[in-house]
């Protein structure tokens, strides 16, 4: 490999990484090792086989494939082929009535030209059909190219490419013609004994009608497709304006957004699970966060309560140490000898309590009279009272009168020894002997 040829496979290596597209094979990377002269390409693995596979189980099994599968087929390598003559992803489909607009090329380097489109690079993944081998053995080795594609059947190979004609993305829509017909009729459109016999039906163009159970529009589809005049060959983009293929990328559509929609909703339950997970993580935290402050609170109290205990056993040895030694221990004021002591600190300096200047009877005998101008004065006891006076019979004139009996009187004397009487100034008897005055009589 030269220098030119080293260049130009890097080149061909940075297109194929930029061909991000469902329906081309996505290339991963690549990996040159320069003491063995080789270069390893890392492409997307596609699980369901190529397309040759699925012609030769519908040959073997007798059948034809539905029309359905073979417009899906069409429409998927379509677009492909539209990303990689155009640069640009074919556009969305909102109304199926309405004509697509002609994509503008602004980088010619970005039109890429696939030249060896067959059944075999066809590829199946996912229920997406893709295209691949975009022909990069063909630029290691130049020598090896028209050997490599004329010693195999030139089944779908274009005029143009097969005379070594210059050639344009059209040569793509011949041979995707060629293999649109060959799922069709289950064998491809020019077969020949000799190379040279292929090379002139090839170059005639003549080659027979797909089967009758097809429809016409596919048939005049394919048509359009397999034309040696380049002028009344269709373009990618002429070919998709066609109505069957936009119902076809119409749906192609709503299976993509259907797909994007599941994988949200996995996104979203993935998420979820995610949120519960750090909600649980969240409990656990605040659960060992609450054990800890429990933990250090319970600590604390045990500190303060071996603390209060450690004064106290203090205090009890210290007591008991003075009561050894005869002392007595010196107590605390109580709380009542505070209240006291405070009490007198206040009333000092103010006047006497009005309790203080409270009199008893005793006290008031010298004072001027009361309030109600009544003057009370002790009597002596009763026994020298009646003694000294002599009591005769009741008159009219005397009322309180009565006659002596010295028995009772002298009861009465012993009953009221101690007894102070009083007499009010109106002259009437004190209250206390009212009640006795039946025992006079």
């Amino acid at each position: 490999m030269n220098q030119k040829e080293r260049s130009q496979l890097v080149a061909e290596c940075r297109i194929l990484s930029e061909l991000n597209h469902p329906n081309i094979v996505q290339y991963v990377h690549h990996a040159h090792i320069p003491e063995r002269h080789m270069l390893f390409l890392y492409m997307e693995y596609c699980d369901g086989g190529d397309l040759s596979h699925i012609i030769k189980t519908y040959r073997n099994s007798n059948e034809y494939l539905p029309e359905g599968i073979i417009w899906n087929i069409f429409t998927q390598i379509l677009m492909a082929l539209y990303r990689c003559h155009y640069g640009v992803n074919s556009p969305l489909i909102t109304n199926i009535y309405q004509d697509l607009e002609y994509p503008t090329i602004t980088d010619q380097t970005r039109v890429i030209i696939h030249r060896d489109i067959k059944p075999d690079n066809i590829f199946l993944a996912n229920g997406n059909f893709k295209l691949g081998d975009f022909g990069l053995a063909k630029s290691l080795n130049t020598e090896m190219e028209f050997a490599s594609t004329c010693v195999g059947t030139p089944y779908y190979m274009s005029p143009e490419v097969l005379l070594d004609k210059p050639y344009s993305p059209l040569c793509d829509i011949w041979s995707l013609g060629c293999v649109i017909y060959e799922l069709c009729a289950l064998h491809p459109p020019f077969q020949a004994k000799t190379h040279l016999q292929l090379q002139q039906r090839i170059q005639e163009g003549r080659y027979p009608s797909i089967p009758g159970h097809y429809s016409n529009a596919l048939r005049r589809v394919i048509d359009s497709c397999i034309q040696v005049d380049l002028q009344q060959r269709g373009s990618t983009f002429e070919i998709l304006q066609d109505l069957h293929f936009k119902i076809q990328m119409k749906d192609l559509q709503l299976k993509n957004y259907e797909i994007n929609l599941k994988k949200f909703e996995g996104e979203l339950m993935s998420k979820e699970q995610e949120l519960i997970k750090a909600r649980s993580s969240l409990n656990e935290e605040l659960n060992y966060q609450r054990a800890l402050i429990e933990q250090e609170m319970e600590e604390i109290r045990i500190n303060y309560q071996n603390e209060f205990q450690y004064v106290v056993e203090k205090e009890v040895k210290l007591r008991m140490k003075q009561i050894q030694q005869g002392q007595s221990p010196t107590r605390p004021k109580s709380s009542q000898q505070y209240y006291n002591s405070a009490a007198s600190d206040v009333s000092m300096g103010t006047s006497p309590s009005p309790m203080k200047l409270m009199k008893g009877p005793r006290d008031r005998e010298n004072e001027s009279p009361g309030r109600a101008g009544l003057n009370r004065r002790p009597l002596q006891l009763i026994n020298d009272d009646v003694a000294s006076k002599k009591y005769t019979k009741p008159s009219a004139n005397n009322a309180f009168s009565v006659p002596i009996n010295k028995t009772l009187l002298t009861k009465n004397a012993k009953l009221f020894e101690k007894a102070r009487l009083y007499d009010d100034q109106d002259g009437l008897p004190s209250p206390f002997l009212r009640r006795f005055n039946n025992d006079w009589v």
